[in-house]
């Protein structure tokens, strides 16, 4: 993919950072380590948690689907916590809880999101633009802003982000999921030389087609049209990838069968 092109002094703090990163053990070694996952109480976010689970980590499930959320973390030993990740008082909520746990945190997995469907700009209602916004991006801004300072203070660590395809393109059938994903992309690549200071590294995760619920059933219809569908679990493995590569700032595609690859923006 093409080269990335970045002003001077933001490519010289990732440039550093990044090699600070790769000699962080904490973003490898999660044995007795707390890592949470919001989102995991099905498709990217579950497969995500049970793959941390087998890593050693402590697994902090959070959702707003009780049920299935609970069932995920009594599967893999860890805990279940709610959490509406569109809630800025929520994610304080659980930083605080967080802070006097004896596992420091070692990785986030920002993964919760919704979609609207909706392709035509003129038919999304005020409640469901608040809610797209809610969920995909300030999920994404609140929980960096409440767990930054535990990792740090836990001597470093990692988030990743779920974001998509749709973060690097354009999605007509959901033009207002593609609006998220894109400013997702935009706050991992920004931030990435703070966090990097801070002994964090940030990265993005763009999968293709992934048979969740945002497929509602159409998996059938989508290979018939010769498209290929990844597992959650592959995600999830590209998931670790990413986390092992040292690399921070990054949005990471990730096509069915293949590792994921760090996407080259266009010079400016």
């Amino acid at each position: 993919m093409r080269g990335e092109t970045l002003l001077p002094e933001a490519a010289g703090a990732i440039a550093a950072q990044r090699v600070g990163l790769r000699n962080n053990p904490s973003m490898l070694a999660l044995r007795g380590k707390s890592v949470l996952v919001t989102g995991a109480a099905s498709g990217i976010g579950r497969a995500s948690a049970v793959r941390f689970a087998r890593e050693g980590a402590r697994v902090i499930v959070t959702d707003v689907a009780d049920a299935r959320g609970a069932e995920c973390a009594a599967a893999i030993g860890g805990e279940y916590e709610r959490l509406d990740v569109a809630s800025p008082d929520a994610w304080r909520a659980l930083a605080r809880g967080l802070g006097d746990r004896p596992q420091p945190l070692a990785v986030a997995h920002l993964n919760a999101g919704v979609r609207l469907g909706a392709p035509a700009i003129v038919d999304v209602s005020d409640a469901e633009y608040e809610r797209i916004l809610g969920a995909n991006l300030g999920g994404v801004f609140y929980g960096m802003r409440a767990l930054v300072p535990l990792l740090e203070a836990a001597g470093g660590g990692a988030i990743i982000v779920t974001a998509s395809l749709a973060a690097l393109q354009a999605l007509p059938q959901d033009p207002c999921y593609a609006m998220t994903k894109h400013a997702v992309a935009g706050l991992v690549r920004s931030v990435a030389g703070e966090l990097g200071r801070r002994g964090i590294s940030v990265n993005a995760i763009c999968p293709a087609i992934v048979d969740t619920g945002f497929l509602e059933g159409r998996r059938a219809e989508l290979e018939a049209a010769g498209l290929v569908v990844m597992e959650p679990e592959e995600v999830a493995g590209g998931v670790m990838a990413i986390l092992e590569s040292g690399e921070s700032g990054r949005c990471f595609v990730q096509h069915p069968g293949r590792d994921p690859v760090a996407y080259e923006f266009s010079p400016a």
